[in-house]
């Protein structure tokens, strides 16, 4: 069993290393980020709170619906100003660029440059995949998310697929029958680098939405976004229908 260290990396690495679980992972609890980092959960707290003093991270409310019994664990994201200072890879000049860009050519004007700024995802993702597929390795679809979320990544986004199991109802089931469930998966990005930009033009974010379905190969949905305040960018992926033991 590994024992918690204390700041082995020093104070101000260790809250970048912070900064960055959460940024990809929140909501997420102190104790999780004790455990991911080997460290103590009274040395993540005290770091947590010089960061939520900051602005740098806030509480996430857990909606109502979703709460169980009891005092539910404080889970924390990035702040509002927090992703507002982070490095998106381009500046004002660009900014200014779309907004003369959608006034002269309109929404199709604005929609073909966000097609074409991500076009090369496909490309990208594809060569991976054969070369994998060359050495041998299977890829299902949960593997080309997977690989999909290294990938965006990798391009600035820290993204992240989360697994969901969703009960299917049954009319009428028999005793001992197995139930059936719907496996889903949401790819998430915990930066984006374009979300100034995206907040005025959300053609960016549907151009998104488009390729990632046709990389995976099944619809999906957009449930939330940076642009429009969330903690995260949310899309919502079909994977199959199966059953739990």
């Amino acid at each position: 069993m590994t024992t918690p260290q204390q700041e082995p990396a020093g104070p101000h690495a260790t809250r970048d290393r912070l900064i960055d679980a959460i940024s990809a992972h929140g909501p997420i609890t102190a104790r999780q980020l004790a455990e991911r980092f080997e460290l103590t959960s009274a040395a993540v707290r005290r770091h947590l709170a010089l960061l939520e003093a900051d602005g740098v991270i806030e509480e996430h409310e857990v909606p109502v619906a979703h709460r169980g019994r009891g005092r539910p664990s404080k889970t924390f994201v990035l702040s509002k100003a927090a992703h507002d200072k982070l490095p998106g890879g381009y500046d004002e000049l660009a900014v200014l660029a779309v907004a003369e860009l959608a006034r002269r050519g309109g929404e199709d004007a604005v929609a073909r440059l966000a097609a074409r700024r991500i076009a090369d995802w496909e490309s990208a993702l594809s060569a991976e995949v054969e070369r994998r597929e060359a050495a041998g390795e299977r890829i299902t679809r949960s593997r080309r998310i997977e690989l999909l979320a290294e990938l965006l990544t990798e391009r600035g986004y820290a993204t992240t697929v989360r697994p969901l199991h969703v009960p299917l109802p049954t009319a009428g089931g028999r005793p001992g029958e197995i139930p059936r469930t719907l496996v889903t998966a949401q790819l998430c990005h915990g930066r984006c680098p374009v979300l100034d930009v995206a907040a005025d033009h959300p053609e960016l974010c549907e151009a998104e939405s488009e390729l990632i379905s046709r990389i995976i190969g099944a619809p999906v949905q957009r449930l939330a976004t940076l642009a429009q305040g969330a903690h995260v960018c949310t899309t919502h992926i079909p994977l199959t229908e199966g059953r739990t033991s």
